[in-house]
């Protein structure tokens, strides 16, 4: 846009010999300014974007005859090609970004609706009302009696419960599984030492440009530190905790799939 500005004010209007400054009558002027540059040369052509040409075909075809006025006629048609391929191609990019947004979307809400309705039908009673009636009451029994179970004699809860879990039928997949969850796992561990960090060094910064009078704050600070760490060594042990928990579910897995398979004798079986 601005190039085409330049070298059209160069060949059709500045020169003097083509009448359209103030110095032969004209109404461009042609000094040297900030003011004159915005107004003649970038001003003008930003209105091309819009197909508001003002006054330039007009002064153009007052000169059909002219080398300056077939040559900036030339560099006008290339110009509007050019913005106008650009033009297309950003509204072409808006609607791609637009539907691939609303593609995402629809899949988020068709995943979610699917979810809920594998879930509904997983959690109802396998009867018709209204023996569904006694299947309700003997699932809420035998759920009050595991409760008590685990609670005041500290036995093992209901391995026979139905559980809403995905399993796959191939090993690779549930270690695919296992990884993403310890990657996510050490993200958000790395998320809290992080955001631990900050609080500390703020803390610090804050307590270096006190004075005098702020010592007690510097206390504060410093237990704040102290506390702050304390709580990085219960996260990482909490971590620790939950590793060794998530690999002895993942060998009951393995053992229950292995088993399973060895029962079947097919290895295609879950």
């Amino acid at each position: 846009m601005i190039g085409y500005g330049v070298a059209s004010r160069s060949m059709v209007y500045y020169p003097r010999a083509n009448n359209f400054t103030m110095e032969t009558g004209g109404s461009i002027d042609n000094s040297f300014d900030g003011r004159s540059v915005f107004r003649h040369i970038i001003y003008p052509v930003y209105y091309f974007l819009y197909g508001d040409f003002g006054d330039e075909l007009t002064n153009l075809d007052s000169n059909p005859e002219a080398g300056w006025s077939i040559a900036d006629h030339v560099l006008l048609a290339i110009h509007m090609i050019f913005v106008n391929i650009l033009l297309t191609n950003l509204l072409i990019a808006m609607f791609t970004k637009r539907f691939d947004k609303v593609y995402e979307d629809t899949r988020n809400i068709w995943h979610s609706q699917q979810y809920l309705f594998t879930r509904e039908y997983f959690s109802r009673s396998p009867f018709l009302p209204p023996i569904s009636l006694l299947y309700d009451i003997y699932y809420l029994a035998r759920m009050f009696f595991f409760y008590i179970r685990r609670k005041h004699f500290q036995k093992s809860a209901d391995r026979d419960s139905r559980v809403f879990k995905i399993i796959s039928k191939k090993k690779h997949t549930i270690k695919e599984w296992n990884d993403f969850e310890d990657a996510f796992t050490s993200e958000y561990a790395h998320d809290e030492v992080k955001a631990l960090n900050n609080a500390s060094i703020k803390s610090k910064s804050g307590s270096d440009s006190d004075n005098k009078e702020n010592k007690d704050d510097m206390m504060k600070d410093h237990s704040g530190l102290t506390d702050a760490n304390n709580n990085l060594k219960q996260v990482q042990n909490d971590l620790n905790k939950l590793k060794v928990l998530v690999e002895g579910l993942n060998k009951e897995l393995n053992d229950e799939i292995e088993k399973k398979i060895s029962q079947n004798g097919d290895p295609t079986n879950p």
